[in-house]
């Protein structure tokens, strides 16, 4: 207090004995008991005024840009409202700013209140007035503000159930915390800074003379709290301040401030009503206090407070150290994400069989922390740190740590995933299984759905599960409860599911699609076209006996040279005489599971035949004389490939293979929807029936003649066979004619039959594409919309289907009047918006025609597969998903709120799963990190691998 205030007030009380901060609550309730009636009740003593702000006491808290400070923006009901209410203070501030010791952050932001969460670290923040004059530092400079210049003091506070009753003590327009002990004590968590502001504040010790009545609360008993006890008396008659006791004028208690900060056994009854309940048995108080004073407990906690002082000027500098120290981890942490995320994207093993500092070998990670220590200085000093400590240093680097960084990083891809479907709504589900190297059933959850900012489809492995048993049943259980882990909404958003041929899986009363359809009607099943085109090829190439000794000699031919290492580098060394200079290739083995790999293994015999025959021969003439049976095969293989029918044979299924490649390349793509796979099908069909004309059949023997002009070895033409005599039989008119020629023979019984069979699995396998809901999504392509802009008339039942199943969606009469209003003004939308010619890649400049336009979109221009090798990378340059480029008009031109029902109509058809494909390539990653090597694996593990590895696109939140 300055030394030029009076000491006595102009009431006449002396002013010596009191603090400075008791002082001025007395100058101010003196002041207004002046103005006020001498017959004021003490609860009007108690009622809110409502004040403005005045700059004083916040000049430097920073306001946001509306001139408000977000110390209250988690402030959540009227309660809390009524905890930062404002009361009146003095106009003006004599002692230096509360504010100027407190710490901020990078930011400006205080860390005060980091531990206030409760209602009772609300009340504890209640604000009181202050006299013109402050002789106490300013605390709130500890506050750290946040970003916006707001304190950050209240981001813990939660909801308050009580409301408060704030002390006025004057009317000026200034503010202060209250030191209100029946307050304070209510905080749970007391940390470093609310200590250091309630003990800058100091006790609430106010005298009688501050209250309008001139006296203390009388209790029951008549008795009272006296001021006298603020003061101890020692021996000699001098008079100290207790400054631990303060007083609570809400609660008409005594408390002791020090053992409440800084008090320890405070679990007995005695020490909970100094610190807790409060103290108010007047009768025998002045014996209570001096029992307390002389307490070991209390002792030690004065001595705590007046030391507290003495280890001040460190506590800067070890919160200095301690946020180093902090930033400091987080560097170490990030680089060790970015080592984590780097493994698990290529699939590679973290640990070593040894991973000690001293061995030369240590693992994967441990290997890559010391690499990329060369160019980090924060790691290196980490390692070295580790080194020279040993255990006693945190090192980051234990495999429970590697774990907990792949579950981080697998959990922060999963939940980018799960917010993407949550914004998108509708979404479908691909599901299928399969056995890892430990024999386990691996069951992979792909989801697919829109991304609405650009129109493009993602498919994502949503969940990776091992199931021992995969029966309907079990495998809805598993889906329910991968969907409600993910809180997923399937029984409302789920619009579409694809799966394989299985029965547990498409089967129409037990199987997984049946089950899900029957709790959600409008996921509709689609059977993967992928798979449906695979069975097509499987039956093809046993439709004869012709085919069955083709392929069944091209399995032979793998099973003899494939399966050992000297007949290997045979074959390797003929291939690098007859081929020099091209990349050496391996004979390829025929699988009924694996797609079109009949295809590979007969282009390989044709690519490398001659090289093939040399082979042959090398081991019939090497092994044959001790090896008999290898003899005979190699010698049965020389005379099978080098005879007509081997070759004619082959050459028909490679006009097939030319077809249904191409095709299966492209129903495995992503952004793919199932109007477009229609088409092709459909466009496939006239294809295969023109493969039986004779103009067809020529150019293939055409081939097969200039084949054979080019080798070296003779080839055994076709022979006539020597005919049977077949007895007529009673009764029969007339005998049936053999066919003598044998090039009209194998063109019926061979090649015939071969288109015959595909022809007719192609319409049984994909003749449910022909449902009633994908005609009705016919119309949105774009032969469809030009014919119903010439003649502007729709058919009566257009969209009847599609909206009884998704009548949830789509209204119908909605639908048709926006498809019409559409189809008038289509040409002038896309004229308007324009998107580039081709989704994926540049067109080539060979499939444009004058005008430079590709022609039809709906049309595949299967030519463009014939002789190229990479035939994946060519079916992604051709636009084929018509409707996937119309629903990205219309996300390009924000047509949503225009034609809302067309709009959700074209968002179901491209959700709309073709094929489970991705589901197949998920497991392809499950078996380069599930290797024979690292079957031990757990399946927490391995699910967050496999995620990760999944979905490289993904960034991270660091």
């Amino acid at each position: 207090m300055d030394s030029t205030k009076l000491n006595i007030c102009h009431c006449g009380k002396n002013m010596r004995s009191l603090n400075s901060h008791n002082y001025r609550l007395h100058i101010k309730s003196c002041k207004q008991h002046k103005l006020s009636e001498t017959s004021v009740k003490i609860s009007t003593f108690f009622k809110v005024k409502t004040v403005e702000y005045t700059p004083n006491v916040i000049d430097d808290i920073i306001l946001d840009e509306h001139g408000c400070s977000s110390m209250d923006q988690n402030i959540k009901t009227a309660t809390d409202v009524e905890a930062l209410t404002l009361e009146p203070s003095s106009s003006s501030f004599d002692t230096p700013n509360v504010i100027d010791d407190i710490i901020l952050d990078e930011y400006g932001c205080s860390s005060m209140d980091q531990n206030i969460k409760t209602a009772e670290d609300v009340e504890a923040l209640t604000l009181i007035p202050s006299s013109s004059s402050f002789d106490t530092p300013n605390v709130i400079d500890d506050i750290i503000l946040d970003e916006h210049g707001c304190s950050s003091m209240d981001q813990n506070i939660e909801t308050s159930n009580e409301t408060l009753s704030l002390i006025s003590f004057g009317s000026s327009s200034d503010n202060r915390l209250t030191n209100d002990p029946g307050i304070i004590v209510k905080m749970k968590n007391v940390g470093p800074e609310m200590k250091k502001l309630i003990i800058n504040i100091g006790p609430c010790q106010p005298t009688k003379d501050d209250f309008p009545a001139k006296t203390f609360p009388i209790d029951k008993n008549g008795r009272s709290f006296k001021d006298l006890w603020y003061f101890r008396l020692l021996t000699d008659g001098t008079k100290v301040l207790r400054d631990w006791l303060t007083y609570s004028v809400s609660l008409d208690k005594v408390y002791c401030l020090h053992c409440f900060l800084f008090g320890i056994n405070l679990h007995d009854k005695l020490a909970k009503s100094w610190t807790q309940t409060g103290f108010s048995t007047w009768k025998n108080g002045i014996f209570a206090i001096q029992n307390h004073e002389c307490a070991p407990d209390h002792i030690l906690s004065s001595l705590k407070f007046k030391l507290r002082e003495t280890n001040a000027p460190i506590l800067p500098a070890l919160e200095h150290t301690r946020k180093f120290q902090v930033t400091y981890n987080r560097q170490v942490i990030l680089e060790l994400i970015e080592i984590v995320h780097f493994l698990a994207l290529h699939n590679l093993a973290f640990r070593g069989h040894r991973e000690q500092w001293t061995n030369t070998i240590r693992g994967n990670f441990k290997d890559l922390v010391i690499l990329m220590a060369k160019n980090s200085t924060v790691l290196f000093e980490h390692i070295s740190k580790i080194k020279n400590v040993g255990k006693h240093q945190i090192s980051f680097l234990s495999w429970q740590r590697q774990n907990q960084l792949l579950e981080a990083i697998a959990e922060n891809i999963s939940t980018k995933i799960i917010y993407e479907v949550q914004t998108t709504r509708i979404f479908s589900i691909s599901i299928d299984s399969t056995f890892d190297e430990s024999k386990r059933e691996q069951v992979s959850f792909v989801i697919r759905y829109i991304d609405e900012a650009n129109g493009a489809v993602k498919e994502r492995l949503l969940a990776r599960k091992e199931s021992p048993y995969t029966t309907g049943k079990v495998l809805f259980d598993l889906f329910k409860d991968v969907m409600e882990t993910n809180n997923l909404n399937w029984n409302n958003n789920l619009i579409g599911q694809s799966y394989d041929g299985a029965s547990n899986m498409r089967g129409n009363y037990k199987g997984l699609q049946a089950r899900i359809s029957n709790d959600c009607s409008h996921a509709l099943f689609i059977w993967c076209h992928a798979h449906r085109l695979n069975l097509v090829v499987k039956q093809a190439v046993s439709c004869n006996n012709d085919a069955v000794d083709m392929f069944g000699s091209l399995e032979t031919l793998y099973a003899l040279v494939w399966t050992s290492k000297k007949r290997v580098a045979i074959f390797r060394n003929n291939q690098s005489k007859r081929n020099y200079g091209t990349q050496l290739q391996a004979i390829k083995r025929v699988s009924t599971t694996r797609w079109m790999s009949h295809a590979a293994a007969l282009d390989t015999v044709l690519s490398f035949f001659e090289t093939i025959i040399d082979t042959l021969i090398n081991i019939r003439d090497l092994e044959g004389p001790s090896d008999s049976k290898t003899g005979s095969t190699a010698s049965g293989l020389i005379l099978y490939f080098l005879s007509y029918k081997f070759l004619i044979t082959a050459f028909r299924f490679k006009e097939l293979f030319d077809i249904l490649g191409p095709i299966n390349k492209i129903l495995q793509t992503q952004d793919f929807d199932v109007i477009t796979a229609t088409t092709i099908i459909s466009q496939t069909k006239p294809r295969i029936q023109n493969m039986r004309e004779d103009s067809a059949f020529e150019k293939i023997n055409i081939k097969v003649d200039n084949f054979i002009s080019d080798l070296e070895y003779e080839i055994e033409p076709l022979k006539n066979k020597r005919l049977k005599r077949v007895p007529k039989k009673s009764g029969e008119l007339s005998i049936d004619e053999p066919i003598v020629e044998p090039i009209k023979k194998f063109r019926i019984e061979t090649y015939n039959t071969l288109f015959d069979v595909t022809l007719t699995e192609i319409n049984s396998r994909f003749n449910v594409i022909s449902c009633g809901v994908l005609n009705d999504l016919s119309l949105l392509t774009e032969k469809r919309i030009m014919e119903v802009r010439e003649s502007n008339v729709l058919p009566d039942d257009s969209f009847l289907v599609f909206c009884q199943v998704y009548n949830k969606f789509v209204d119908r009469n909605a639908l048709i009047s926006e498809y019409l209003q559409f189809v008038v003004n289509y040409k002038e939308i896309e004229s308007t918006i324009k998107l580039k010619s081709n989704l994926h890649t540049i067109i080539n400049d060979d499939d444009l025609d004058e005008d430079g336009n590709s022609g039809d979109e709906n049309y595949i221009d299967f030519s463009l597969y014939d002789e190229v090798e990479d035939q994946t990378s060519n079916c992604s340059k051709q636009n084929l998903a018509r409707v996937g480029k119309l629903f990205k008009l219309f996300c390009t031109a924000s047509l949503q709120n225009v034609f809302p029902n067309l709009y959700l109509t074209l968002k179901i058809t491209v959700t709309l799963p073709v094929s489970s494909c991705t589901v197949e390539r998920s497991f392809s990653k499950l078996k380069l990190i599930k290797t024979k090597l690292r079957t031990t694996m757990c399946q927490d593990r391995l699910e967050q691998m496999v995620k990760i590895s999944c979905e490289p696109d993904i960034s991270l939140d660091k």
